[in-house]
């Protein structure tokens, strides 16, 4: 499937919209916007008003002719209303943050624009069907091309409060942001073997608790009896990333791992295969073969610098938390129409 390399859609759906808010609301405040002109702008009936500007119907459906042009799977949220008005109030920050770029930004905007124009340009030749679909929303690729300049000015301003915020990061609150969860950094070795109740590349069921219960016990005695884990690994167990390799998880960060997995390599006896852990995926049995136990001082720098992004992250949202409430945005999107419904005929019976 053809992207156009453009991160904040997906993240929109992956994160189910809410997340996408705060990332897109970083810049609001101090330089006072400028239009920023919009395909659709003051045609159609408002949808939503805001400190700086309204949203209208068409303006509306060409942005988000854009959004399914780059990443299709949004159409399935643009259906669900709390969502759809999630977009919507979207679209007023992008507007808002676009308004404030440097000239800078504005050129960095114009070059990801010209750059976006030339991948339509090839990808409407090799699928014809997209331009039928932009056609039938009302949407020419020299408007895709307007909006995606205002996304990437949004964009740039964005990197811009993002930089300045870095550099208010101190090294206290990196270790504050460390000492949240000081265990999920402990490098764990590890040997497991995985008895699923679930098909793991369709999600259906594949086999009762009891009857999964029952493998791993059967795999734990083998085990217990003498069997090697390369034997019983390749037998029994259904993890893909360590049947072929004897269960072994060699070095791992414990944060890694989903809770119940990552609460028993911190927390078992080292060398002795512990009793069946449940997850998501099924059972495990784990052998802990080393654990080194972390402290901040013993970080290596690639660390520090993920727990220094974390930090950044939450001093952003805390921003514009604060610069969404002074835009005062406000929705007012269209009844749903509701399908009507068909009249049944009553049952007959044969009482009289």
């Amino acid at each position: 499937m053809w992207h156009l390399k453009r991160p904040w859609a997906r993240k929109a759906v992956l994160a189910l919209v809410a997340a996408l808010m705060g990332a897109l609301l970083a810049g609001c405040g101090g330089k006072k916007a400028e239009p920023v002109g919009l395909p659709g702008e003051g045609q159609g009936e408002p949808i939503a008003t805001y400190k700086g500007g309204q949203i209208t119907q068409t303006e509306f459906d060409k942005f988000t002719a854009y959004l399914i042009v780059e990443e299709p799977t949004v159409s399935v949220y643009l259906q669900i209303p709390a969502f759809k008005e999630q977009f919507v109030r979207q679209l007023a920050l992008y507007k808002t943050l676009a308004g404030q770029a440097t000239e800078a930004q504005k050129n960095q905007a114009e070059e990801s624009a010209a750059l976006f124009a030339e991948q339509l340009e090839e990808y409407l030749k090799a699928y014809p069907a997209v331009q039928e679909e932009m056609t039938k929303r009302g949407v020419s690729a020299d408007e895709l091309k307007t909006i995606r300049r205002v996304l990437a000015a949004a964009d740039q301003v964005i990197s811009g409060k993002a930089e300045e915020l870095a550099g208010k990061v101190t090294e206290e609150e990196i270790k504050a942001e460390f000492d949240k969860n000081p265990n999920d950094y402990n490098i764990v070795t590890v040997r497991h073997i995985l008895v699923s109740t679930m098909d793991l590349s369709t999600g259906e069921e594949k086999r009762t608790k009891e009857e999964a219960l029952k493998r791993v016990l059967e795999a734990k005695d083998k085990l217990e009896k003498g069997a090697g884990w390369d034997e019983i690994a390749k037998e029994y167990s259904e993890d893909p990333g360590s049947k072929d390799n004897g269960g072994l998880y060699e070095n791992q960060r414990a944060g890694v791992w989903v809770t119940e997995f990552k609460n028993a390599a911190n927390t078992q006896k080292v060398g002795v295969i512990g009793d069946p852990v449940e997850t998501m995926y099924g059972y495990h049995i784990i052998k802990v073969e080393s654990r080194d136990i972390m402290t901040f001082d013993k970080l290596d720098e690639a660390t520090k610098d993920e727990l220094k992004q974390a930090v950044l992250d939450s001093k952003v949202q805390n921003y514009l938390l604060t610069e969404a409430e002074k835009l005062d945005i406000k929705v007012n999107l269209p009844a749903e129409e509701t399908p009507p419904q068909e009249e049944t005929e009553p049952a007959q019976t044969d009482q009289p």
